[in-house]
C-alpha cells in the first residue's frame, strides 16, 4: 500500500506547486465565480452546445469553479437527498459508528469528525461523513478485483435511506455524462469522447454534516481544511448556509455563495492532469462560524478504475511536452484517500 501510494502523492504534490505558482504569476485573480447555463447540451444545436463549451474552458483556464443552471436534475430528488443527509447525521452515534468506513475495505460509510485531515498543516476537519459510490452487489465478479471504486456500500437501518441517496447518485451520473459532453467540447474534442470510459467509473457520492465553529476558536480545526480535489471534477450541491471558500491566483479567499437552483462544479486534480495543467484544480476549503449547521453534498466523478490518465494530446505542443507520466484512475485516487485518512505515509 504504502510503496504504490508514496510516489503518488509526492508526484501530486509537485505538481500542485508548480500549477500553483504558474497560476500566480500569470492568472488574473477573479472575485467571483462564473455561472453557466447547461441547458444546450441537452438539446441545443450544435452551435450552442459548443458556445457551452467556450464557456467550460473560460471557466476551467480562469477560475476552476462553475455554478450550472438548467440542469434538468429533478428537485424532490435534490430535495431527498438533503433529507437523507440530516436523518443520517441525526441518528445516535452508536447507529453511525455501526457503518463506519473502518469496517469498509473500500473506505465507504461514516466518518466521524476530526478523522479526516485534508491539509496537512491543520488538525482534523470539523465534519462528519457518510460515502457511497456504485452499489455493487457482494457477487458482482469486480468486486473481486480489489480495484477502488468497486465495492460494496455500507447502510445504516434508517428506512427509505439507501433508496434516496442512490437515486440522487443516479441523478449525479446522469448529469456527470453531459458536463464529460461540455468538458469533450471544450477540448476540441468530440462530443462523446469520454463516453467509453464511463461504463462503470469511480462515482463518490458523499454527504456532509458541518457544526458550526467558533468564530474564535482553534483556526487549525475548520470545517474543511484548504485542498484541491481528487477526481476529474465535482458537483457540489449544498444548502443555504454559506461556507465554501476558493482561493484566487493572488491568495485570497473568494467565498462562493449558495445559489438557488444551481450546483458548484469544480476541476480536480486528475482534469489538471489530463489537460497538462491547462485547466485548473482549485484550493477551496469550508468554514462555517453562521452558528448553524451546514449540510452539503459532493459527487466526485471519475472514470472507469482500470482505466489509466495520460496527458490528452491536444493539451501537448512543443513549447509544453507532457508534464505527466500515465497513472491508473483507481491508484491515483486511493492513494489520496489514503493520505487524507493518514493511512499512509510519504517517504
Amino acid at each position: 500500500m504504502v510503496d504504490l501510494a508514496a510516489p503518488t502523492l509526492r508526484a501530486r504534490n509537485a505538481a500542485r506547486l508548480l500549477a500553483q505558482a504558474e497560476v500566480a504569476g500569470s492568472a488574473k485573480p477573479f472575485d467571483k465565480i462564473p455561472v453557466i447555463d447547461i441547458g444546450p447540451l441537452f438539446d441545443g444545436g450544435d452551435a450552442a452546445r459548443r458556445d457551452v463549451g467556450a464557456e467550460f474552458r473560460a471557466a476551467c483556464l480562469e477560475v476552476g469553479f462553475f455554478y450550472i443552471r438548467n440542469h434538468r436534475v429533478d428537485p424532490k430528488v435534490y430535495a431527498a437527498g438533503f433529507d437523507a443527509a440530516r436523518r443520517f447525521f441525526d441518528l445516535p452515534q452508536a447507529d453511525k459508528d455501526a457503518v463506519s468506513n473502518r469496517h469498509s475495505e473500500v473506505m465507504r460509510g461514516y466518518t466521524g469528525l476530526l478523522e479526516e485531515n485534508t491539509d496537512p498543516d491543520n488538525n482534523g476537519d470539523l465534519h462528519e461523513a457518510f460515502d457511497a459510490s456504485l452499489d455493487l452487489a457482494l457477487d458482482d465478479p469486480d468486486c473481486a478485483l480489489g480495484a477502488y471504486g468497486w465495492g460494496v456500500n455500507l447502510w445504516p437501518e434508517a428506512q427509505g435511506f439507501r433508496e434516496q441517496v442512490m437515486a440522487y447518485h443516479a441523478a449525479m451520473l446522469n448529469l456527470s455524462e453531459t458536463l464529460y459532453r461540455g468538458f469533450a467540447l471544450s477540448l476540441d474534442l468530440p462530443e462523446d469522447h469520454f463516453a467509453p470510459l464511463l461504463t462503470k467509473p469511480i462515482a463518490e457520492l458523499r454527504l456532509l454534516h458541518y457544526p458550526p465553529q467558533d468564530p474564535q476558536g482553534d483556526e487549525k480545526v475548520i470545517g474543511i481544511g484548504a485542498h484541491s480535489d481528487y477526481s476529474v471534477f465535482t458537483i457540489l450541491a449544498t444548502d443555504d448556509v454559506p461556507a465554501l471558500q476558493v482561493m484566487n491566483p493572488a491568495g485570497d479567499w473568494v467565498a462562493a455563495p449558495p445559489m438557488p437552483g444551481a450546483f458548484i462544479v469544480n476541476v480536480g486534480d486528475l482534469l489538471e492532469r489530463w489537460t497538462n495543467d491547462l485547466y485548473r484544480s482549485t484550493i477551496h476549503r469550508a468554514i462555517n462560524t453562521t452558528g448553524k449547521r451546514r449540510y452539503s453534498i459532493p459527487f466526485f466523478s471519475n472514470i472507469n478504475p482500470l482505466e489509466t490518465f495520460e496527458v490528452l494530446p491536444s493539451c501537448v505542443t512543443e513549447d509544453r511536452p507532457a508534464r505527466y507520466a500515465p497513472v491508473g484512475a483507481a491508484a491515483y485516487v486511493e492513494a489520496c484517500m489514503q493520505d487524507a485518512y493518514g493511512l499512509t505515509e510519504t517517504k
